[in-house]
């Protein structure tokens, strides 16, 4: 019977852990869709160097708000009670987290093809 009534509070305390690993892996397949998708598109006229560039301010703008959503969810999980609704703020959360991961390298890669 405890067995039982502890597997809903392990889900549960894991959500800031769970958060942290999709960060994560958002952030190398942010830098690799940068890499591959981005740094081809970008001209650069006599510097070389340039695309590479753009490619770290790109990463290291992006850092901050990963960071930022990891303290977030350290936060609630060290809050917030089982009742509160964690299940759909960490399903919404790591939706727009994906989304981004993978929208912001496709719209500068379409961007920097038409510009």
């Amino acid at each position: 019977m405890a067995k039982a009534q502890e597997a809903p509070l392990r889900a549960y305390e894991s959500y800031s852990k769970r958060m942290s690993d999709h960060v994560a892996i958002a952030l190398v397949v942010y830098t690799l869709m940068l890499i591959f998708l981005v740094t081809p598109t970008i001209e650069s006229n006599g510097m070389s160097i340039f695309p590479y560039f753009v490619l770290v301010l790109l990463v290291a703008a992006v850092i901050p708000l990963c960071r930022n959503l990891e303290r977030r969810w350290q936060a609630q999980c060290a809050t917030a009670h089982p009742d509160d609704g964690l299940e759909t703020q960490y399903f919404a959360d790591r939706l727009k987290l994906w989304v981004a991961a993978i929208a912001i390298p496709a719209a500068l890669a379409v961007l920097f093809t038409v510009f």
